[in-house]
């Protein structure tokens, strides 16, 4: 049995993420080490929902109660020019006009929506609040950059090989862990697919009906998305994020526990996974810019991070060890759209 430590953001309260046996556990060897995960959770539907072309959650009238605390510096770092790399997970195009399975290739050729998308985002008056974000080595204070280059994509069609086990691309229906997760970027670093830079977040997105991450099902809705980081055995540190089919809950059609990731019915772009999935890839790509998961209190130790290999504390340390990295005084969670923590536990078991 292997464990991964993870934390929420969101309302939620604290529970588990339990992953079937369809998860393998990281070979020993490879000594891979998860960091916290930080979950963009779904919407919740409510009866006067009902009827709406759209669904938001405007606060209007203000918000009761006192106000949350201000977001605090706490001495973390940024990355200053964000990167993406595109992994599209699947036997068959994830999006229309999307690359083919098999292929790799400059984020020119990704003729998809979420292609367009990320290669001109960077530069933008929305990129540009991201600015406002900074890390403080001593008297240097270096701000994140209106920047945020697409470096490219690989479309990947099978893998990765775990042990004596080789996966072919998921098919709705299937689970896709965490281990299994790192590894095919860990497949892709090897065989020339992807390029390691320590400045990139590196996406895995899925066609319909796969349950990316062992948390994303119509019995078990517990995220839209999600970022995170693993040290590999010679010491990378690399940024990923699930991003799952979001399409496949709408307000037409939610989860059992009402949840639902998409806020439209329908495609305004005319494609409805990929205009499904722009939002909440949109917010992992910020949070891992203005606050990346390698970064941890103590360096000497890199806390925070656990080997899957090894039982963990029963305790989870919630988010208080680690904020945003930088925010300009008198913004607070509130303003800008966040919203409090609470901690899990991601478990990954082999029966």
């Amino acid at each position: 049995m292997g464990f991964a430590q993870a934390c929420l953001r969101g309302r939620a309260n604290a529970k588990t993420l339990r992953i079937g046996s369809a998860a393998l556990s990281v070979n020993s060897s490879a000594k891979i080490e998860f960091a916290p995960i930080h979950f963009s959770e779904p919407l919740i539907w409510q009866e006067s929902d009902a009827g709406k072309d759209v669904v938001t959650r405007d606060a209007k009238g203000g918000v009761f109660g006192a106000p949350p605390p201000n977001i605090l510096y706490w001495s973390g770092a940024v990355i200053r020019d964000q990167k993406v790399t595109s992994i599209y997970y699947g036997p068959t195009a994830v999006y229309n006009n999307g690359p083919q399975p098999g292929t790799a290739g400059a984020a020119g050729a990704d003729g998809s929506l979420i292609g367009h998308f990320l290669r001109n985002i960077g530069g933008t008056p929305y990129w540009n609040i991201n600015t406002t974000y900074y890390q403080n080595h001593g008297s240097n204070i270096e701000y994140v950059n209106n920047t945020m280059g697409y470096s490219g994509y690989w479309a990947a069609n099978q893998g990765p090989t775990i042990g004596a086990v080789t996966f072919s691309a998921p098919v709705s229906g299937e689970l896709v862990s965490q281990t299994r997760m790192a590894y095919l970027i860990e497949e892709g670093f090897a065989n020339g697919a992807l390029t390691y830079d320590p400045s990139t977040l590196y996406m895995i997105f899925t066609g319909p009906g796969v349950n990316l991450g062992g948390g994303f099902s119509k019995t078990n809705l517990q995220y839209c998305a999600w970022h995170s980081a693993y040290r590999a055995g010679d010491g990378r540190i690399v940024q990923y994020s699930a991003m799952p089919y979001d399409a496949d809950f709408t307000p037409a059609h939610r989860a059992d526990n009402r949840g639902y990731c998409v806020p439209q019915n329908g495609a305004p772009n005319g494609d409805v996974g990929a205009d499904g999935t722009v939002s909440a890839m949109t917010h992992e790509i910020e949070e891992t810019a203005t606050d990346p998961v390698s970064q941890w209190r103590k360096s000497s130790s890199m806390a925070g991070m656990t080997s899957p290999s090894a039982r963990m504390p029963t305790s989870v340390p919630t988010l208080t060890a680690r904020r945003f990295s930088g925010l300009p005084r008198g913004l607070t969670t509130s303003s800008l759209g966040g919203s409090r923590s609470s901690s899990a536990e991601l478990v990954e078991r082999q029966d």
